[in-house]
């Protein structure tokens, strides 16, 4: 599917490079997750059965294409955007997730009292659409524009990652517990208004519906009870709810050409 995306997009380049009315954006922005995927919640879908994505406030970088049509003001759009998202700064994976415990839930006792460092998962989307964009001008310097698209959006997810390891011992206990998720796609639309000024530069607003998909992958545990011993391993697969992605964006574009 990826390999998919990567050719629409360079048909789509050399497809305006053959139109004289063509233009190509970098847009941007910053994103403030809605709904379910930026809910404040004590837990989050990436640690149990919940469907609130705790995302923080995350940034936006894409590319829009425009040709335009004969219609005045009217253009096909294509438009290419990577969203970036933290986890919200309470939920730190060390508090939700059983990495201490064996399979039958029993404490490792090789691991007690020594300090772990922790990955937290984040969030990346990349949303491929294709659609239409109208604006139009006040005066040589002013105008506005409104665009809709709608295509496939691809969900990352980085793993989240705790590991414990003694650096004081001769013989060094090695724990890690990784949880890896699934990269899932799902059908994705966006709108947006904004102004251009001088045909150089656009400031918009637009909302992102990434669609809804389930949260699933593989939990992963080593442990090494000594330097020479081997390393014993459990791993599980795991199904959680769907989340459903949903952002509002704000954005600064730079005309390229």
């Amino acid at each position: 599917t990826l390999s998919v995306i990567i050719i629409l997009v360079a048909a789509f380049i050399g497809r305006s490079s053959m139109f004289a009315q063509s233009s190509t954006y970098l847009n941007l922005g910053v994103n403030f997750p809605q709904g379910n995927f930026g809910s404040k919640a004590d837990n989050c879908v990436l640690y149990s059965n919940n469907d609130q994505g705790g995302a923080n406030t995350g940034i936006n970088v894409g590319f829009k294409f425009i040709n335009r049509t004969k219609a005045n003001g009217l253009g096909f759009m294509f438009t290419v955007d990577g969203m970036y998202n933290k986890l919200q700064s309470d939920l730190s994976s060390e508090n939700f997730v059983d990495y201490n415990t064996d399979q039958y839930g029993h404490i490792i006792e090789e691991i007690e009292g020594i300090p772990i460092t922790v990955k937290n998962p984040k969030y990346f989307n990349l949303p491929v659409m294709a659609g239409l964009n109208y604006s139009s001008d006040f005066n040589r310097t002013l105008g506005f524009f409104v665009e809709a698209g709608a295509c496939i959006n691809a969900r990352f997810i980085t793993p989240c990652k705790i590991t414990a390891f003694d650096y004081t011992l001769d013989l060094k206990p090695d724990y890690t517990f990784t949880n890896r998720y699934t990269t899932k796609f799902a059908f994705a639309f966006q709108f947006g208004v904004g102004i251009k000024i001088k045909d150089a530069i656009t400031l918009g607003v637009s909302y992102f519906d990434l669609g809804s998909a389930l949260v699933q992958g593989t939990t992963e545990k080593l442990l090494k009870t000594t330097a020479s011993a081997p390393v014993v391993g459990e791993k599980e697969n795991f199904k959680y709810r769907q989340l459903s992605t949903k952002m509002l964006v704000v954005r600064l574009g730079i005309h390229l050409g």
